[in-house]
Order: C-alpha cells, then sequence, then structure tokens
C-alpha cells in the first residue's frame, strides 16, 4: 500500500482522523490515495510564445522546449535546474531546433534531440555551459536521447542511414577523446519508449511474424530484448512506462480497445494486470510510473465495436484508484489553468504537464499535496 502521506500526519491526528472518517463511511486508506496537486508555471525563454514540459526528475528540475508562434521545426529546449531556465541550445551545422527530454539530478547533463539543419532529430548532449554536441551522428538517420546516468551514458532509440529498422542504443563516454562515445547496440529490432535509473527499457517490438509487443531490455550486457506477457483477449500491446524498480506500464489491445496495463516484476519474472478506468469508461492507456506506485495515464469511453472514441480524461492512479487530474488541482494556483498533457512523472510524485490559461500554453509541475 502507497503510504506517502503518512509522514504529514502525527500518530494522534491519524487516530482522530480516522474515526471521523469512519463516521463519515470512509476509511483512512481511501483518504491517503487521494492528493490535491499545487500547479507550478514555467516561464518562457525569450522571444518565445508557449512551453511543453517533457520531463521532472527526482531534483524537481524539468525540461521541455519553447515555440514560435508560428511553430515549424524550430523550438528550442529548456531546462529548470535549481529554479533557473536556460536553453539548451542547438547543434552546430545550421540546426533549426532542439528539444529537451531529461536532465540528471546530480550532474545537470541534459539529453534531447536537435537537427543539424535537416530536420532529422539526432541525440544531443549539453554538459554545463559548453555547447550541445551529437551522441551518435549517424549518417541521415534519427537518434532520440531519453536519459542519462551518473556515469555519463546516454539511453535512446534510432534508426541507422540507409537502415529500416529502430533498435535500441546506449552511449558511452570515450575516456581517449571527449566528446565522442562509443555505441552498444540493445537485442532485438524495437523502440525502447522509457528508460529507468538503472539502465533498463521498455517499449515495444515489431519483428516480422508477430503483432506489436511490449518488451524489456536488462541493463546487463548483452541487453537481451524479452518480450512482456499478454492477456488472451490482447492483440497488441505497448510498454509505456517504467520505474527502478523494474515494474512497467503501457496498453494492452483487445479488438477496437486500449486497456491500460501493469507488469509487476517478480524473481519468477513478470506478472500482469489491467488497471481500472474511471466509472463508466472502457478505453485508456498507462503512460509512466514511478517507485511509490503511482501511474499516469488516460480514461475514455469507446463505442464498443467501432474506433469512435470519446475525449480523454488525464488520470493518475494512486494506490491503484484512478483520479481525475483536472478536478485534483489546488483551487488557488490551479484556477484558470486547463492540463492538456502528462509527460513524466518522478518518485515524489511531481508530473511535468503542459496546460493552457487565458490561451496561454505554458509547460507546468503538478506537486502533490496532502488532502487537510
Amino acid at each position: 500500500m502507497n503510504s506517502s502521506f503518512v509522514p504529514f500526519l502525527r500518530p494522534r491526528r491519524l487516530a482522530t482522523l480516522a474515526a471521523a472518517l469512519s463516521l463519515l463511511g470512509l476509511c483512512s486508506s481511501e483518504l491517503s490515495a487521494q492528493a490535491i496537486y499545487t500547479v507550478k508555471e514555467i516561464g518562457l525563454l525569450p522571444g518565445y510564445v508557449s512551453g511543453t514540459a517533457t520531463s521532472v526528475n527526482d531534483a524537481g528540475d524539468v525540461t521541455g522546449y519553447c515555440s514560435l508562434a508560428v511553430s515549424n521545426f524550430n523550438e528550442m529546449g529548456f531546462v529548470v535546474r535549481k529554479g533557473i531556465l536556460s536553453a539548451v541550445g542547438r547543434l552546430p551545422k545550421k540546426g533549426n531546433y532542439s528539444i529537451a527530454n531529461f536532465v540528471h539530478p546530480t550532474t545537470g547533463v541534459v539529453v534531447g534531440s536537435a537537427d543539424t539543419g535537416d530536420s532529422r532529430p539526432q541525440g544531443l548532449v549539453k554538459k554545463g555551459a559548453a555547447a550541445p554536441s551529437n551522441v551518435f551522428p549517424n549518417n541521415g538517420g534519427n537518434t532520440h536521447a531519453l536519459r542519462v546516468d551518473t556515469a555519463g551514458r546516454v539511453y535512446g532509440y534510432f534508426i541507422g542511414g540507409g537502415s529500416t529498422a529502430w533498435q535500441g542504443g546506449v552511449w558511452t563516454p570515450n575516456p581517449k577523446k571527449a566528446g565522442t562515445y562509443t555505441q552498444t547496440i540493445m537485442g532485438g529490432n524495437g523502440i525502447p519508449m522509457a528508460f529507468n535509473d538503472n539502465g533498463q527499457a521498455t517499449g515495444y517490438t515489431t519483428a516480422a511474424g508477430q503483432s506489436q509487443t511490449a518488451t524489456f531490455w536488462t541493463q546487463v550486457a548483452p541487453r537481451p530484448m524479452q518480450l512482456l506477457p499478454s492477456l488472451p483477449e490482447f492483440w497488441s500491446s505497448l510498454g509505456n512506462g517504467l520505474n527502478d524498480l523494474g515494474d512497467v506500464v503501457g496498453d494492452g489491445h483487445p479488438p477496437f480497445s486500449s486497456i491500460p496495463v501493469k507488469w509487476t516484476a517478480t524473481p519468477a519474472g513478470y506478472v500482469v494486470n489491467t488497471l481500472p478506468l474511471l466509472t463508466g469508461d472502457n478505453y485508456g492507456s498507462a503512460t509512466a510510473i514511478n517507485t511509490r506506485g503511482e501511474i499516469l495515464g488516460t480514461s475514455a469511453y469507446g463505442t464498443p465495436g467501432t474506433w469512435d472514441i470519446g475525449p480523454n480524461t488525464l488520470i493518475v492512479w494512486r494506490q491503484g484508484i484512478p483520479y481525475p487530474v483536472q478536478e485534483s488541482l489546488d483551487p488557488v494556483t490551479g484556477a484558470g489553468w486547463n492540463i492538456l498533457s502528462m509527460a513524466g512523472l518522478n518518485n515524489l510524485g511531481q508530473i511535468a504537464a503542459t496546460g493552457i490559461k487565458n490561451g496561454l500554453t505554458r509547460a507546468l509541475v503538478l506537486t502533490p499535496t496532502p488532502i487537510p
């Protein structure tokens, strides 16, 4: 059970609260599952008109990108480190845009995607005040750098020039030549969509002869790809996020549907279970999970037997219970904000989100606070 709010309450108050809740027909575990989210707006880089968040790390540092009024491969990546907003910059050779995907909470190294003049994404790495560098110049292919660890290893996925197969990659700093990296190709043809602090990954494969299938990559060399278990009703599946314990969340796909799924890591392998949706809904997705077991995702209703899917509601599962995020905003700091998307979740429960207020789109950080 997630007891994330217990430290905020003294034992005597817990007992008093439990007694009060019993009179209301509620239990204390139901209260501790809920949270109110304060909203903090991330500012804009000079000259830009909107902001989008991509991640928040355990130090509360945020990454994302800012856009111009006319957005056309001209975005600028940003990082908020120790409360200070700064631009990531662009790659040399006439880079047009950059997107920051993650900043390491200790080293401050930023990774992301940027082009070198042809709009094709390459892996960006920025260290301190130095100009960003290209982790893997791959002859016109595509590289997406998603994560960096304490040792400076960069994790992501790529497709090489002239190839048609996506693969996961790990790029290790070359001690003999600063600014260069040696590449390790992860096992199997597939796309790792998320990495954890241990270098494990989840995503999907579409290998010949099988449907799209959720996958897991271990951090142990040679980093083989493992197919995650499915349920009989699923035609296909996706792994979207994982925590530092190795637990994975994603989607399972019966005909004309999508069901949020959690794969729990055990010594005997992965155990797959579906996640509940909001009352009355039958269509959804799970996108991120932290070590406290909190999960981000969506919930919607779809007309059975069709692809007629209604509006998505952004939700957070706490102790396995789905809650609408919009309805959980603090009434003061959240006043006027409409949450458009959620891109990341740290181990403190903070959410990297994007919202709109008075017609202005901004990157946001949503921080959970205990319900009084």
